[in-house]
């Protein structure tokens, strides 16, 4: 299982979009989302609300010490040398409530900027270290790692603002976290891709069309490998994959440089939140 935390739903609605996950009613002190092998938690904002909802949502739905649990949401930036919109992988959490630095193992490769993310237990940030600040991330990581093992806990942050949150508002959020989702959700699916190749998830259709475009498109060995990845995870967030690559079919690439672009067309249509 993969967990998910965000302390606002703007911040969970991408997430939720692209899984295709429902709402669980069960759930009353918080708003939970589920799919498949998904759970996401809403905790509202602040360091308290954060370590509250990582032990309810393990606990109530029987986590297992080896399920992979990620905090995701924006940030406020203090190193000039970041933009808006950038995507931090945090290698480095300050909690300035106990004053003590917290190092998340980085043991896979991600494509994201790294940086030291400052947590505070409320909005009033004095004496800021670092080059993010939040209010949940030192908070949300020392409660998970008395759950799960460390190298699955991830933070992940992305820049909103330079201190000035004041000038963030739902419409900016959406429009950030529409830019740099993306990204961050194919990722997600690469770290879980060794759970889903076990499961031999295409129909024998899917399997001749996919053999079709590969040589309509004339795909090169990489492509083929990155089609049948992003068609897995597309499937599995409950989607009709038939009916999306049969438009695709229908092309037939006179060189491998046309072919390209068609996949890239595809390879967009398919990461669609």
């Amino acid at each position: 299982m993969i967990y998910f935390l965000t302390a606002m739903y703007y911040e969970a609605e991408p997430i939720i979009s692209y899984y295709k996950m429902k709402k669980v009613m069960e759930a009353k002190k918080f708003q939970v989302f589920k799919a498949i092998d998904k759970l996401l938690i809403i905790s509202g904002v602040g360091s308290l609300k954060a370590s509250v909802a990582v032990t309810y949502i393990l606990n109530s739905f029987n986590y297992k010490e080896d399920d992979i649990f990620i905090n995701i949401g924006i940030c406020g930036a203090v190193n000039e040398n970041l933009c808006e919109g950038q995507v931090i992988m945090c290698n480095k959490v300050l909690d300035s409530y106990a004053n003590k630095a917290l190092y998340p193992d980085m043991l896979l490769k991600h494509p994201f900027s790294e940086g030291t993310l400052h947590s505070f237990p409320k909005a009033v940030m004095e004496k800021v270290e670092g080059d993010i600040v939040d209010l949940e991330g030192a908070f949300f990581f020392q409660t998970a790692v008395m759950f799960l093992k460390p190298h699955n806990i991830y933070i992940i942050k992305i820049v909103s603002d330079f201190l000035k949150p004041e000038s963030v508002n739902s419409n900016n959020i959406k429009s950030l976290l529409k830019r740099s989702m993306p990204e961050v959700l194919l990722w997600i699916d690469s770290i879980s891709e060794e759970k889903y190749d076990k499961k031999n998830i295409f129909t024998s259709d899917e399997v001749c069309i996919l053999d079709l475009l590969v040589q309509n498109l004339k795909l090169t060995t990489s492509m083929k490998i990155e089609l049948s990845k992003l068609c897995k995870h597309y499937k599995l967030r409950n989607r009709q994959l038939l009916e999306k690559l049969k438009s695709y079919s229908e092309f037939k690439c006179k060189s491998k440089m046309e072919g390209k672009k068609i996949f890239g067309q595809l390879r967009q249509e398919l990461m669609e939140l």
